[in-house]
């Protein structure tokens, strides 16, 4: 009989024990899912600035093409209309 007492409060003791590690493991659960949303939303952040930068890329080099598009012609057409333009499209971009 104590034998069996023994055995039971054993098998409560172990019962208890694996509430307690099925708790931690609903709790690790938690947090791993919370991150992978986390992950999910900041890659997609991580993709619009992406984006973002590309565009900025591609004008800037649009504009640097213009740019020495214009010091070609400014050496036909002379330094100061370059330097007139130049300081037009600084101004504009200032102002935009």
């Amino acid at each position: 009989m104590n034998r069996q007492i023994q055995h039971d409060d054993h098998i409560t003791e172990q019962n208890k024990l694996l509430d307690q590690l099925h708790s931690s493991v609903m709790n690790t659960r938690h947090y791993a899912v919370s991150i992978g949303d986390d992950l999910r939303e900041q890659d997609g952040m991580l993709d619009g600035l992406h984006s973002g930068v590309t565009l900025a890329a591609d004008e800037s080099r649009r504009q640097n093409s213009n740019v020495m598009r214009l010091l070609k012609e400014s050496e036909e057409k002379g330094f100061c209309v370059a330097v007139i333009v130049l300081v037009l499209i600084m101004f504009l971009l200032l102002v935009i």
